[in-house]
């Protein structure tokens, strides 16, 4: 197989790993947010919420990194 093919297909786990963590991570901040400014007196369970949340979305990137860099570990040039 190509040395190219390989590469990009040690790519793709993270970009897409990537993206869609991010989008996530804009989700919950502004749902949070909205939350916050709805009822001010949860803001704090809201926060540790939204922390957790995150925290586990960003768990899910460093997976695909790992996925990425194993892949990646396979091509030969």
């Amino acid at each position: 197989m190509e040395p190219v093919l390989l590469a990009l297909i040690a790519v793709i786990p993270i970009s897409i790993g990537a993206a869609v963590a991010a989008l996530s991570m804009r989700w919950i901040s502004t749902a949070a947010i909205e939350g916050m400014t709805r009822q001010p007196d949860i803001a704090s369970q809201l926060f540790t919420a939204m922390l957790i949340g995150m925290a586990l979305i960003e768990a899910l990137c460093i997976y695909c990194l790992v996925v990425a860099l194993m892949l990646a570990g396979n091509v030969s040039l």
